[in-house]
């Protein structure tokens, strides 16, 4: 194998490396073991199996590894936990092929390489990934390299365009017909047409905000929600839970006015984002909103629920904490919070800014190398209590 080395490193003898050398190693001469993938939330009504491997459908907890290819219906959302803490977020009508997921045993975070063949995919990679471990995902028309950082990209092949969508971070975005790649930064964009090529790159559109609500007849009651609306939109987008991490029964769905429907709100919260969608296709940044209405005009207070699937009674360090202009006051602050049924609520919260935090290990669903991953995730919301009465 020393002919290999000697062609990537400008040495002359290998038997004579000064102290503080940096040798590079090729990557195929490493020993690798394969790495996984686990699912760590699901959303649907109707089984999803992947096309290769096990026939057995996806659920909470399942393992998927490099072959795997994930078809995700209509109305259905799937995100998947990586060895290194990375996230893949999976929505409706997504179709994606696991072409890459391994590990060697110098490099601490798993070679990646995703090809989306139809719809959108949202990752939030670890930081700390070295320069030269690959984390590639590829749609027919583009290719976006990537280290530590949060983005999105989308392809439909009825429209053949496609879209990178960068909210922290760097990505490396090329077309298929580019010679060369444009470093997206946090906050910016880049449509690519269907001959393959970037064009220019775009801010992200801001999102709208909410002006206000009236309600609708019904109990529990329903509101209309009224939205500002952002020049140069072509429509919105709201995705809606009833967890402030947006999984479990998450549904997403256009919006071609400013105009929020909000049905049966009760005292634990619902949780909106909102975004805006440029004439190119690009989905701009996230506001999330959590609405509640409390049976009680007395008690203007409401619960807020956070999912924690693979946590298996395993310890949540958890912080909670209410913004105002004038200061951050922390509500919770805890190591050793448990999970139930993989779900626990936040009660008595009365209207304002909030920012969370929640982190914990996974041992149960330990990765090949037989030790735990750690799920790591932040937020925030800003909590309306709508009241059904004027």
């Amino acid at each position: 194998d020393l002919n290999d080395i000697y062609k990537i490193n400008a040495i002359k003898n290998i038997d004579l490396l000064a102290v503080g050398t940096e040798l590079q190693i090729p990557r195929q001469l490493l020993k690798q073991r394969p790495s996984q993938a686990t699912v760590m939330s699901l959303s649907c009504h109707t089984p999803i199996r992947q096309q290769t491997g096990s026939a057995k459908p996806l659920a909470i907890g399942t393992v998927v590894t490099e072959g795997a290819i994930i078809d995700v219906p209509a109305e259905c959302h799937v995100s998947l936990l990586l060895e290194d803490g990375s996230i893949i977020r999976l929505p409706s009508s997504a179709s994606l092929k696991i072409t890459t997921l391994r590990k060697n045993a110098i490099e601490p975070a798993p070679e990646v390489r995703l090809d989306l063949t139809k719809g959108r995919i949202e990752l939030n990679v670890q930081k700390g990934r070295s320069k030269s471990t690959p984390f590639e995902v590829r749609t027919p028309i583009s290719i976006m390299g990537v280290r530590g950082t949060e983005f999105r990209v989308g392809y439909s092949p009825e429209d053949q365009a496609g879209q990178v969508e960068v909210l922290g971070g760097v990505v490396q975005a090329r077309g298929r017909a580019d010679a060369k790649a444009n470093a997206i930064t946090g906050g910016l964009g880049v449509p690519i047409d269907g001959e393959g090529k970037a064009l220019a790159i775009e801010k992200l559109l801001p999102p709208p905000r909410f002006e206000s609500a009236s309600a609708t007849t019904g109990n529990p009651p329903s509101f209309v929600a009224k939205l500002t609306p952002v020049a140069q939109a072509n429509h919105y987008i709201a995705d809606s839970a009833n967890t402030a991490n947006l999984t479990g029964n998450r549904t997403s769905e256009n919006l071609l006015a400013p105009e929020l429907f909000i049905p049966r709100l009760t005292k634990q919260a619902m949780f909106y984002q909102l975004s805006s969608v440029s004439a190119n296709g690009l989905v701009g940044t996230e506001q999330q909103y959590a609405f509640c209405s409390p049976p009680s005009t007395q008690h203007q207070r409401c619960s807020v629920v956070f999912d924690a699937p693979l946590a298996d009674a395993a310890p949540i360090s958890f912080t909670l904490s209410k913004k105002t202009s004038e200061q951050t006051q922390t509500l919770v602050s805890t190591h050793n919070l448990q999970a139930k049924n993989g779900r626990f609520a936040i009660q008595g919260l009365p209207a304002g800014q909030y920012a969370w935090t929640l982190s914990y290990a996974t041992p149960q669903t330990a990765n090949a190398a037989g030790s735990p991953t750690s799920i790591k995730q932040a937020g925030a919301f800003e909590l309306l209590i709508l009241s059904p009465t004027p």
